[in-house]
């Protein structure tokens, strides 16, 4: 019984290839298909944030490894010259740990590492000069005999009491300065006294996780200097801004549009993978009898129509759809991955009994 059934079969195959060389399949049930993707693969935000720009559209052709989004990072910046002497963190580390064991993600040594506390104490009797005003520059001598001086900038006020950062001069820790608001070092534009004081290291703190290291310890960098980019808090160790095609395929849909605000496992897009193509064809319930899962069956492509392709039957839906008083059921043929475009018109010649 087995073998009249095989020989049936490929009786059945001979005669559909042989019709097909000569253009005709009048022994065949033809069923219309469309050639589709066997699987695909969904592309999904790696963390909650903003999408930068992007190109891609439905219908594109991409390859493993292609970038196909961005998400937008926090970068963080020096905040003024200095010396990088502590990275604490790198690359998928939580931001947020790092500050709450180390104190930062970052330690800046200032090029300018000294400042003055001061206070108008001992200033000239005048009101003016009990005054003092953030941003404004002031100047300084010491009280040794060799009388160092320098200047600098007001940077806070309290009260009576003022900082200044040392813009120019050379002094040492604890050295006690007389300040003034003119280079002249009048009496008159006296503004009170103060000491020098070194500074700590600046320390720069985030939340989030850190996406890119962008300098290494001991390098030296100016004001604005790009340190480290930080991503969303929700992203995993291994997750990265960028966003990469996980396979060769076609663009089947994009849901989403640049700048929009999306979450952690958002659908971007879909891939449909073209390792394995099929055509998926309706078949009218009379010519379903006899076909079964393995067999296998001759189709043209519209854009070929001379050119027969060889596929396999992987499926045959259980459930019908009724159209005009007839049932027909969907049969899936795989196809050689090479053959055709996705979307692509087919024939499907259907032997009949």
């Amino acid at each position: 019984m087995m073998k009249r059934i095989l020989t049936f079969l490929l009786c059945a195959l001979l005669l559909c290839s042989s019709a097909a060389a000569e253009s005709s399949f009048s022994d065949c049930a033809i069923a219309n298909g469309t050639v589709q993707a066997v699987s695909f693969a969904d592309v999904t935000a790696p963390y909650s944030g903003v999408l930068g720009s992007f190109d891609l559209a439905m219908g594109d052709s991409v390859t493993a490894g292609d970038q196909l989004f961005t998400m937008l990072t926090t970068t963080f910046y020096a905040t003024e010259d200095g010396v990088i002497r502590g990275l604490f963190g790198a690359p998928g580390d939580d931001a947020s740990a790092l500050t709450a064991r180390y104190g930062a993600v970052a330690a800046l040594e200032p090029t300018q590492q000294l400042r003055i506390q001061a206070s108008t104490v001992g200033a000239y009797d005048d009101e003016e000069n009990r005054t003092i005003r953030p941003g404004e520059t002031l100047y300084f001598r010491s009280s040794k005999g060799e009388k160092e001086e320098g200047y600098g900038r007001v940077i806070s006020v309290s009260g009576r009491n003022y900082v200044v950062d040392v813009l120019d001069g050379e002094f040492e820790q604890g050295e006690s300065l007389t300040l003034y608001r003119d280079d002249r070092y009048g009496k008159k534009d006296n503004v009170g006294k103060g000491s020098v004081i070194r500074r700590d290291p600046v320390l720069i703190q985030a939340q989030g996780r850190i996406a890119a290291m962008l300098v290494k310890e001991g390098d030296r960098v100016k004001a604005g200097a790009p340190l480290f980019t930080i991503m969303g808090y929700d992203a995993d160790t291994d997750a990265s801004p960028a966003i990469s095609s996980p396979a060769d395929g076609v663009v089947g849909s994009v849901a989403v549009a640049a700048g929009q605000q999306v979450w952690k496992g958002q659908l971007l897009a879909r891939i449909y993978l073209t390792n394995q193509l099929e055509v998926v064809a309706e078949v009218d319930e009379i010519d379903l009898n006899g076909l079964r899962v393995g067999d296998r069956l001759s189709l043209t492509l519209d854009a070929d129509a001379d050119a027969v392709v060889t596929g396999t039957v992987t499926e045959i839906s259980a459930l019908g759809v009724t159209r005009q008083n007839a049932a027909y059921y969907t049969v899936h043929v795989c196809i050689p991955a090479d053959t055709a475009m996705l979307g692509a018109s087919a024939s499907v010649y259907i032997p009949r009994d």
